[in-house]
């Protein structure tokens, strides 16, 4: 059965049971000012290094499979998140890269790819369902996001399709600490997988809660 929860992921995600869910698949907030509504999280500072630390740690808890934990670098965040990398080194099972067609036009270098890192406690190699496998995959900016003025950020269908699909069986359980407007939920119902997820902006709660039980046909073509 599918858990929507309202509330700080940080607190939520400490009363779930150790190994409590298959996967995890996140995409956490960007630490910039782009979205008022996750003011508490876009202080440009070592907190977001932090921030993230304490999120990982707790995804792999609760995990007994992969964490795939989507990061978005740019100029600003770009030591936090190298930071990761060497902090996570020795659980780091692999580094997908999302390639973005269609990035979005700035004077500066154009950031057009995020990292996708699949973490795990067990020393092993990532295995997909399918062989020839690749671990990068290309996909447009979600410029169908019904969502836009609401959130600007929503994530994209196929990357949560593309992860799913590719390393996860059908009727696992599937974690999102970041639910945002339900994406990753709504993915999961059509590959018959239960979902849970939480999210801090009660805004992006009840988008999430339509999305999922107004849910009736595959969503992705």
């Amino acid at each position: 059965m599918d858990n929507l929860i309202l509330g700080d992921s940080s607190v939520v995600i400490k009363t779930f049971a150790d190994e409590q869910f298959d996967t995890v698949f996140t995409s956490p907030p960007y630490n910039r000012k782009r979205n008022d509504k996750y003011e508490d999280f876009t202080d440009i500072s070592d907190n977001y290094f932090n921030f993230l630390v304490e999120s990982i740690e707790q995804c792999l808890r609760v995990c007994k499979g992969n964490v795939f934990y989507n990061l978005q670098k740019n100029f600003y965040n770009r030591v936090e998140i190298y930071k990761v990398f060497g902090h996570f080194a020795e659980r780091i099972i692999e580094t997908i890269v999302w390639h973005k067609s269609n990035p979005m036009p700035n004077p500066h270098v154009i950031n057009s790819y995020e990292y996708i890192l699949v973490l795990s406690n067990k020393n092993k190699s990532l295995k997909a369902n399918k062989t020839y496998t690749k671990n990068h995959f290309s996909t447009a900016v979600y410029s169908e996001n019904p969502y836009k003025k609401q959130h600007r950020a929503v994530m994209n269908p196929k990357a949560v399709e593309y992860i799913l699909k590719s390393f996860c069986k059908p009727n696992e359980s599937v974690l999102d600490p970041f639910m945002g407007t339900g994406t990753t939920g709504v993915v999961c119902k059509q590959f018959g997988m239960t979902f849970t997820g939480i999210e801090l902006v009660e805004e992006y709660y009840n988008i999430s809660k339509q999305q999922m039980s107004s849910y009736t046909q595959p969503f992705l073509l």
